[in-house]
């Protein structure tokens, strides 16, 4: 496959991959991302529900606090140190109270050959996805 098939290939996938990601928000789930970037990012791509950002002022008490309401915790933090950390920490606070998915995060990394390390780089295949949608 040469490297232009698998851009198309991977705009396919990050349009799914955002289709989903709304399909859960619908179906009750949170996305839990690292800041603000991360969510812009996501939002530039057609997602259209909330997130909670865990670097926006907030601790594990207060994440666990706005994560009872949802059904399903989507975790999307970075594919750094820092966010694997912060996936530990959350794993350890949240695992016996709520159900935690880390499938989109490892799909992520998967699909983009781990060439996406931090959520808000997807901001960067916006003009991609439009070009992609048209042409599904």
């Amino acid at each position: 496959m040469n490297i232009l098939q698998q851009n198309i290939e991977f705009n396919k996938f990050l349009f799914d991959f955002i289709n989903q990601l709304n399909l859960e928000y619908t179906n009750g789930a949170i996305i839990l991302v690292e800041g603000k970037k991360d969510t812009n990012a996501l939002v530039s791509l057609g997602f259209m529900g909330k997130t909670i950002e865990y670097c926006n002022n907030n601790n594990l008490s207060k994440i666990e606090l706005k994560t009872q309401v949802y059904d399903k915790i989507i975790i999307l933090f970075d594919y750094d140190a820092e966010g694997r950390r912060l996936t530990r920490k959350i794993l350890l606070k949240l695992h016996g109270t709520s159900f935690i998915e880390l499938k989109y995060r490892r799909d992520l990394s998967f699909m983009s050959n781990n060439g996406i390390k931090r959520i808000e780089e997807l901001s960067n295949f916006k003009p991609y996805i439009v070009l992609t949608e048209n042409f599904i």
